[in-house]
C-alpha cells in the first residue's frame, strides 16, 4: 500500500518562493514505481480532476504550473531511489535523485557520468524529460542523447486506469520514448527510472577561472559603456563559437557571461575546462595549453576594459568555487584545479530560496547592436518601486553551447535547438519578510515588469520574443522549456496563447512533423486526458 498522507508546510511551496499550493489535500510518497501506479489510481478513484494532481521531484519549476491554487493533490517521487546497472539499456537511476546524486553515484560506482545539470538540488525527473544540459554538454551532449530506455507509468488512449511501461526504448513504443526525451514534465506520464548508454568516462580534473569587470570607477564614471559591452559580449561569442567547426579538442569547455545588473557592481566572463582523453586534451601539456589560454584572454579583456581587482558576484548558476591555483595569472585571475567530483560539488551551487522571474533564449550567432543597446539601457534601470539595491541579483545569464550538442540532428529527440551556440537565461531575484504563500506585490510588479521590458526590447526586431519565423538573419532560436515562462503564452484565454509558447519552444517538433515526431499527437494518444495539467502542458488535440 502507497504511503500518503495530510500535506505539511513545506509540501505548499517549492524552490521558487512566488509559488504556493493552498488547497493541497493530500501528498502520496511512493518508494517504488508499482506505488506510483498505486498512488495515481487512488487520486483518480477519489474523483480527482486532470489539474488537481501534479508530480515533484526537486520541486524547482519556475512557473505555478505544480503550486497553485488548483492542486489537490501531489505525488512526490523522491522515494524513488533505485540506481544500477541492466545487462541490455546500461546504466539506470531513479527519478529522486537530484543532479549530484546521479554525478557522485555514476562516478564513484561506474567510473562514468553524464552530461547533466550545475544545480545540485534540481531532481532528475523534470530536468531529465527537459532535455537536461550542463558544464560539460559541450562535450558530450544534452542528457537526453544517453537515454537508452525509460520505465512510466502512464494512461494511454483506451485505458481505464494508469499502467506501468517498463523499458519504454527506441524499438519499445518509439513514439512516447521519442517525446520523454525533452518534451518536458508534466506531459505524458510519470517517469519512474532513467537508462543510460554509452555513457562519458568521468574527467579526472575540473578547471575554472574566472574574469570580472567593473561597472564604475572608483569616482562613479560608467567603465562598462554600450561600446564596451558590445566588445565583451563579441569576445564570449568567440568563445562560444571555438569548436563549433569540429575541432574536438575545444569541445571540453564551458563559458558563462553574467551580464549582471548595475546594482551588482560588477560583471563576470567565467570558464571552465576539463580533460577528456577521448577529445585529446589531458595531462601536463593540456595544463600548460590552459595556462597560456588564460594569460590570452586576459590580456584580450583587459584590451576592451579594466579588469577588476576583486573577484565579481555569482549571480545565478553555477557557483563559481574556489581552491588551490595552479597557474596565478594575477592576484585575481588564477586557473583554478579540481578533482572532477570535488569541482562538480563546488560548481553545484543551488542558492537560497527567493522570489524569482526567469526568461530564456538560443543563439546562433552573435549579438546584434540593437540587442546590445537593449540590454545596456536595461541592465542600468531602477523601476519605480525598488531600490538600486534591490536589482543586485538581475541579470542576463549567457551560456556557451552548441559543439556535441549540435552533432545531433533537429528531429532526433524534441529539442530542435541544434543549431545554437548560446542559451541566455534572464533572471531576476527578490526577497522580503513576508508570510509563506503571499509576496510584496510592489516588487513582485516591478522586477517581473523589468525582466519583462527587457526582454521585449531585446528582441524587438523579432516580435518582442526570440522567434526564429520573424529572423531572416537566423540569429535567433526560440526558447527552452526547462525555464518556462508563462509570458510566452498560456493554455486558456490568453494572447498569444499556448501555440506561440510551445513553438517557440520547440519548433517544428511540437505539432507539424509525422506522428511520430510531433508532441501534440503523442501527448493526445499516450495521455488524451491531459493529466497533470499545468498553464503550459502540452495540449491534446
Amino acid at each position: 500500500m502507497v504511503m500518503s498522507r495530510l500535506p505539511v508546510l513545506s509540501d505548499r511551496q517549492g524552490f521558487d518562493r512566488r509559488w504556493y499550493a493552498p488547497s493541497l489535500k493530500r501528498v502520496y510518497a511512493p518508494a517504488s514505481a508499482a506505488e506510483v501506479k498505486a498512488a495515481w489510481r487512488e487520486v483518480i478513484a477519489s474523483g480527482a480532476k486532470a489539474g488537481e494532481l501534479q508530480i515533484t521531484c526537486g520541486r524547482h519549476c519556475y512557473e505555478n504550473f505544480v503550486y497553485n491554487a488548483g492542486t489537490k493533490y501531489i505525488i512526490d517521487l523522491t522515494g524513488l531511489r533505485g540506481v544500477g546497472s541492466d545487462p541490455n539499456y546500461g546504466y539506470y537511476i531513479d527519478v529522486g535523485f537530484g543532479n549530484w546524486d546521479m554525478y557522485r553515484m555514476f562516478n564513484n560506482m561506474f567510473d562514468t557520468t553524464l552530461p547533466a545539470g550545475s544545480c545540485y538540488s534540481v531532481g532528475l525527473g523534470g530536468h531529465i524529460t527537459g532535455g537536461g544540459y550542463g558544464l560539460f554538454s559541450r562535450a558530450f551532449g544534452l542528457t537526453v542523447d544517453y537515454l537508452s530506455a525509460v520505465d512510466v507509468v502512464i494512461m494511454p488512449q483506451g485505458a481505464p486506469t494508469p499502467e506501468l511501461y517498463e523499458k519504454v526504448s527506441p524499438v519499445n513504443h518509439p513514439d512516447l520514448f521519442w517525446a520523454i526525451c525533452g518534451g518536458g514534465g508534466g506531459n505524458f506520464g510519470i517517469i519512474t527510472r532513467y537508462y543510460f548508454q554509452d555513457t562519458s568516462k568521468a574527467p579526472q580534473y575540473l578547471y575554472t577561472t574566472a574574469f570580472s569587470f567593473d561597472w564604475q570607477d572608483e569616482n562613479g564614471n560608467l567603465l562598462i559603456t554600450e561600446p564596451v559591452l558590445r566588445q565583451l559580449l563579441d569576445s564570449f561569442t568567440r568563445f562560444s563559437q571555438e569548436g563549433q567547426d569540429g575541432d574536438k579538442s575545444k569541445w571540453p569547455s564551458f563559458g558563462i557571461f553574467h551580464a549582471n545588473h548595475l546594482a551588482a557592481g560588477k560583471m563576470v566572463f567565467a570558464s571552465y575546462y576539463f580533460d577528456a582523453p577521448s577529445l585529446g586534451v589531458q595531462g601536463q601539456e593540456y595544463e600548460a595549453y590552459l595556462n597560456d589560454r588564460i594569460k590570452d584572454q586576459k590580456r584580450t579583456l583587459g584590451e576592451i576594459t579594466r579588469l577588476s581587482t576583486e573577484p565579481g558576484p555569482i549571480n545565478g548558476h553555477p557557483w563559481h568555487g574556489t581552491a588551490k591555483a595552479i597557474s596565478p595569472v594575477s592576484a585575481t585571475v588564477q586557473l583554478r584545479r579540481f578533482t572532477f567530483l570535488e569541482g562538480v560539488q563546488n560548481t553545484n551551487g543551488s542558492g537560497p530560496n527567493q522570489f524569482g522571474k526567469y526568461k530564456s533564449a538560443y543563439m546562433k550567432k552573435g549579438f546584434t547592436d540593437d540587442m546590445v543597446a537593449a540590454l545596456h539601457e536595461h541592465l542600468q534601470k531602477v523601476p519605480d518601486g525598488v531600490s538600486l539595491s534591490d536589482m543586485s541579483q538581475s541579470l542576463c545569464q549567457i551560456d556557451s553551447y552548441g559543439c556535441a550538442i549540435n552533432q545531433v540532428s533537429s528531429t532526433a529527440t524534441p529539442i530542435a535547438q541544434r543549431s545554437s551556440i548560446m542559451k541566455l537565461q534572464y533572471q531576476t531575484y527578490w526577497d522580503n519578510d513576508a508570510a509563506i504563500g503571499q509576496d510584496n506585490k510592489q516588487l513582485e510588479e516591478a522586477h517581473v515588469g523589468w525582466i519583462n521590458k527587457m526582454y521585449a526590447d531585446v528582441y524587438a526586431k523579432y516580435g518582442g520574443f526570440p522567434d526564429p519565423r520573424n529572423d531572416p538573419d537566423d540569429i535567433v532560436d526560440g526558447c527552452y522549456f526547462n525555464y518556462p515562462d508563462s509570458c510566452l503564452g498560456v493554455n486558456g484565454e490568453n494572447s498569444p496563447g499556448i501555440d506561440h509558447a510551445m513553438y517557440l519552444y520547440f519548433l517544428e517538433n511540437y505539432d507539424t512533423g509525422p506522428a511520430d515526431r510531433n508532441l501534440r499527437a503523442i501527448k493526445s494518444n499516450w495521455n488524451p486526458q491531459n493529466w497533470f495539467a499545468s498553464a503550459q502542458s502540452i495540449p491534446v488535440k
